[in-house]
């Protein structure tokens, strides 16, 4: 190996984050390539989820779910819009109240029970915080519940696993990129499998997240 094949080319692992099964945490390794084609998936969801031209997305999430998000980051630019962040914890709530009323993003996306007991904690009413925002995503289907209560339609952010999958408000199945992963079941419980390389393989990984799958690309919770 030469001096600047050993020193001066670019490492394959752009990022370790982790996934979540159930309460084991998951190290997982991906590419700058990953992120890459990930960011073609995140692209599309955010125009499914009406991010225009111009405008604006809030990402609430935490630094440990950046593989999953940095996609979304990136293709806030591939959409031609611009994104910021906020963090989705309970005493960060304020700041997401506080970026809404700013920069008064059309598409809030990863607003989590976290957040919404922050809101709580700050007696906001999340329909008068999300009054001006087209489309609120919440991260988990307890927060979609808990939102719909409060009068904010919201779709769902799964991290199913490394992947993503999401809803869009009144959508009760959550989408995912089937020619790019595999989901299947066993005992109802939710596996995944790469279909074009990653720098982690997955084959038939078990999220721990149980549903179904109602077609190539769909899955019910």
């Amino acid at each position: 190996m030469t001096f600047a094949a050993a020193y001066e080319e670019p490492p394959r692992v752009w990022g370790v984050g982790r996934v979540v099964v159930g309460e084991t945490i998951v190290p997982w390794s991906v590419s700058e390539a990953d992120i890459d084609d990930e960011t073609d998936v995140a692209a599309e969801f955010l125009r499914e989820l009406g991010l225009h031209e111009d405008e604006l997305v809030l990402l609430v999430s935490y630094l440990s779910q950046t593989i999953h998000v940095a996609p979304f980051e990136r293709a806030a630019g591939v959409v031609g819009a611009l994104y910021s962040s906020a963090d989705a914890s309970r005493f960060d709530a304020f700041r997401t109240a506080s970026l809404v009323r700013q920069l008064t993003p059309s598409v809030v996306f990863g607003v989590d029970d976290a957040v919404l007991d922050g809101f709580d904690d700050l007696e906001r009413d999340p329909a008068e915080v999300f009054a001006t925002v087209r489309t609120v995503v919440a991260s988990g289907i307890t927060a979609q519940a808990r939102l719909a209560a409060a009068g904010v339609p919201a779709g769902v952010w799964l991290r199913l696993g490394p992947i993503n999958a999401v809803a869009p408000p009144g959508e009760a199945e959550l989408r995912y990129d089937a020619t790019r992963w595999q989901v299947d079941e066993d005992d109802g419980e939710l596996l995944v499998t790469n279909l074009v390389e990653r720098l982690t393989p997955s084959n038939r990984f078990a999220t721990g997240v149980r549903g179904k799958v109602t077609a190539a690309g769909r899955i019910a919770l």
